[in-house]
């Protein structure tokens, strides 16, 4: 037993051997994100992958614990790697400095142990209650407001951020597999100690889900004085973000660089499309040069693409870029 995690091993139901072996996904490294890698690190978790496309400003100083001055202009998933890295050796960490829907693909978000949204829009929240739905993952977002904040935890196949939200509030994008119709958010004030707490009631629900103990759900309203209250949230059926891909159709193809190399696993007759929009403003891939690199032009790795008949518009497979994740 290593001497670092000894008193973990105190806790009940405390699994410290499960977790060295767990991998969550953290979309968005502002203060949130920051508390949460951090916590999740100490803890002893064995692979953090931090998706943020933004780098860090001068404000972001006040509220994070894993930069610092001499970071201001760095990317903010950059930083928190090299701060994690010192703070806690044993754990695996990558950075993936891009939107969640260009970074992290389908299969990852499948076979992550978690996934925790830290994000700060809430269109971007939409799309990603999307993306977890498409692939039945559980989803752990959270949010702070001026004095507090909640945590969310939504269970696989059960409601999400979208079915609390009126078609009205869906539309602030056009299309819920892209953060780039998203109209921007009213920034609010946010402070540290909001946000360590917040974060810590996030991690703390993240631990748990790791360890298979009881979770409230679906929403924690955390008060900064000490006030905490619960709501629940059935599944809404008109929700539009639940579509589900079938892993029956699911194919893995192994490593795809290319568009070239991708159309090549089509048969006549079939189209595949990816979640972004092509540089023509359509998903479809086969608009795009045949040598572009698919990463440049937005597909993150580990995606899964629907292929669909040219005749009907029907989709018949998925294809899923580089396999299954480790």
């Amino acid at each position: 037993m290593s001497e670092r995690y000894a008193r973990h091993h105190l806790i009940p139901g405390w699994q410290q051997e499960g977790l060295e072996k767990a991998t969550a996904v953290i979309l968005g490294m502002g203060a949130l994100g920051n508390e949460v890698a951090r916590l999740l690190a100490m803890a002893g978790i064995g692979r953090l992958v931090l998706c943020d496309p933004d780098v860090i400003a001068e404000s972001n100083l006040s509220r994070t614990i894993l930069f610092r001055t001499a970071d201001v202009g760095a990317l903010k998933v950059d930083a928190a790697a090299r701060s994690l890295s010192d703070l806690a050796p044993g754990t695996s960490v990558e950075a993936v400095p891009a939107p969640h829907v260009n970074g992290v693909g389908l299969a990852l978000l499948r076979d992550a142990d978690v996934i925790l949204s830290c994000l700060d829009s809430m269109a971007a929240r939409y799309a990603l209650a999307a993306r977890c739905n498409a692939v039945g993952a559980g989803l752990i977002d959270a949010g702070t407001d001026s004095w507090g904040g909640q945590v969310c935890y939504y269970r696989p196949g059960g409601s999400c951020v979208g079915c609390g939200a009126s078609a009205r509030q869906r539309a602030l994008r056009d299309d819920p597999w892209s953060c780039g119709q998203a109209v921007p958010d009213q920034p609010v004030g946010a402070s540290a100690p909001v946000s360590a707490l917040v974060g810590a009631w996030q991690a703390s629900i993240a631990l748990r889900v790791l360890f298979g103990l009881p979770v409230p759900e679906p929403a924690l309203h955390i008060d900064a004085v000490g006030e905490v209250r619960r709501s629940t949230l059935a599944r809404n059926p008109e929700c539009p973000l639940h579509e589900y891909v079938d892993p029956a159709l699911v194919i893995p193809v192994g490593p795809v660089e290319t568009v070239a190399e991708l159309l090549g696993f089509l048969r006549p007759g079939e189209e595949v499309f990816a979640w972004v929009d092509m540089p023509t403003g359509t998903p479809l891939v086969r608009s795009a040069p045949r040598d572009a690199s698919l990463n440049v032009l937005g597909v993150a790795r580990h995606e899964i693409l629907p292929v669909a008949r040219r005749s009907d518009g029907t989709v018949v497979k998925y294809l899923e870029l580089g396999g299954r994740v480790s």
